[in-house]
């Protein structure tokens, strides 16, 4: 801690000559008291300019391991006993979220105001990521911002004239919500799922109205993003023309460090340190499915939880060599307020195809070949690094509806599509990921380096989708011809 502060003390003073740091800005935690205890490091060093807590706002509980194991943030065990039962409702997440940024910063003022120990706080720095509405919810919590009473069309109270130029945002709403707050903390860890789709909607304003997505950037929607940024328009209701708009180009800035796996002993840690066989590189992708390594350069999260009802089956195909960076099991009219697989809201029913992606070698993609080719049900596409491609059931032009959900007093949504234009684009990129996050780990000429770029130059990336969602096998007729390909007896 004194070797610490020295340095601090250095970068405030700077030599003496005026050009130090004017204020401190510390970096994101969940723990007032850590903060506390800095302050009066800090103080005790005889460093006397302005600190200023950053607070970090939980959006979804994903985001957030990600965010605390990658800065290393210690996390105590009452913010983890909140957020673990309500893990898959990112609402919940979100609200939950809200409240421990409103306890931390309200505890840091309570005991770090204007005193004459020097202990005092100026104010709190929010890192917002662009996501200003839990910084708002949690700041009219604190009663820190001027209301304003929201009226209803047609009403007559006189509760919406301003008084004294103040405006009341939320007003009379808030004595309800504060009564409501305990019911609603009770109910949270049984409510029904609150996503809005199957995939996390943009917090871009000009992105509201989208709706529909291809499957392929399921995991990496930070890519998909920035991908799509330029366009005008997105997709509402249907997918559309996928040749117009175009898809932003790959560029080392903007798409291959939008998700990093870390630092390089961390990529060398989880990929492998000296992997020589082609088996060293399919227990990595076995790992990860079993929870066992985090991240993937195709996949910035861990398995989703609709995945963990075929998690066997996954982890032993990939360990004969089927890759899989892109899952989904079949559902026939499930609840919209399922835990797992629902969205959209309640009183609805939801439906998806079982789907797979995965890279394989020259030799296992010819047998999923024969394999769909025996199922009429199936369609399969598939794509090697130099283009060359091959198809079984699925025509130009055509997208295919992979998620979708019938709703009271709504259309049919369809949030997730395959579209076979798309996918050539999809694996433009996540060919490059081989070589941008995991190739270039290895110096050129080693066992290491030429193993990943021959899987790499010769596995293709292969999408299969059965079109019989009404199957009553218990994992589905894909996942169990994928069992019997790969010979595989889970």
């Amino acid at each position: 801690v004194e070797e610490e502060m020295k340095h601090l003390r250095d970068k405030i003073d700077m030599d003496g000559d005026g050009g130090g740091a004017d204020f401190i800005i510390t970096q994101f935690f969940y723990d007032a008291k850590v903060f506390i205890h800095y302050v009066k490091c800090v103080r005790a060093a005889g460093i006397t300019c302005p600190i200023l807590p950053g607070i970090l706002p939980i959006q979804s509980y994903n985001s957030f391991k990600r965010m605390t194991e990658f800065c290393g943030i210690s996390v105590p065990r009452h913010v983890m006993e909140r957020l673990e039962p309500v893990k898959y409702d990112d609402e919940a997440v979100k609200k939950i979220g809200c409240e421990i940024s409103k306890d931390i910063a309200t505890e840091i003022l309570t005991c770090c105001g204007k005193d004459d120990t020097g202990m005092d706080v100026d104010g709190i720095h929010f890192y917002t990521l662009n996501l200003e509405r839990s910084v708002t919810r949690i700041l009219l919590s604190m009663e820190a911002v001027a209301t304003r009473t929201v009226i209803s069309p047609g009403s007559n109270s006189e509760s919406n004239a301003f008084s004294n130029g103040t405006e009341d945002i939320e007003g009379q709403q808030r004595q309800q919500q504060n009564e409501s707050n305990k019911e609603d903390t009770d109910a949270i860890a049984t409510s029904p799922s609150r996503r809005q789709f199957p995939w996390r909607p943009s917090a871009m304003e000009r992105r509201v109205k989208e709706d529909v997505r291809p499957i392929n950037w399921a995991n990496r929607p930070k890519s998909y993003v920035m991908r799509t940024d330029d366009w005008d328009e997105f997709p509402n209701g249907r997918w559309g023309d996928s040749t117009s708009p175009a898809f932003g180009e790959l560029s080392e800035l903007s798409h291959f460090y939008s998700f990093t796996l870390g630092s390089l002993e961390d990529r060398l840690a989880m990929l492998g340190q000296n992997p020589k066989v082609s088996q060293d590189v399919y227990e990595v992708f076995a790992a990860y499915v079993e929870g066992k390594v985090p991240y993937l350069p195709w996949c910035e999260t861990p398995l989703q939880p609709e995945s963990f009802t075929i998690q066997k089956q996954l982890a032993a195909l990939n360990r004969a060599g089927f890759l899989t960076v892109n899952s989904q099991p079949p559902v026939n009219g499930v609840s919209s307020s399922h835990p797992i697989y629902g969205w959209g809201g309640s009183g609805g029913y939801v439906y998806q195809k079982a789907y797979c992606e995965c890279f394989v070698s020259p030799e296992n993609a010819q047998k999923l070949v024969s394999m769909v080719t025996d199922n009429q049900s199936m369609n399969l596409y598939a794509v090697n690094n130099m283009g060359r491609e091959l198809r079984v059931g699925l025509e130009e032009g055509g997208a295919t509806a992979l998620t979708w959900g019938v709703f009271p007093n709504r259309e049919i949504l369809q949030p997730t599509i395959f579209d076979p234009s798309t996918f050539l684009i999809w694996a433009e990129e996540a060919f490059s990921l081989w070589t941008n996050m995991w190739l270039n780990l290895y110096d050129y000429g080693t066992d290491s380096h030429d193993l990943v770029e021959s899987i790499r130059d010769t596995y293709y990336l292969v999408a299969i989708i059965d079109n019989d969602f009404v199957s009553q096998s218990s994992v589905g007729k894909l996942w169990e011809a994928f069992l019997k390909v790969g010979k595989v007896d889970v």
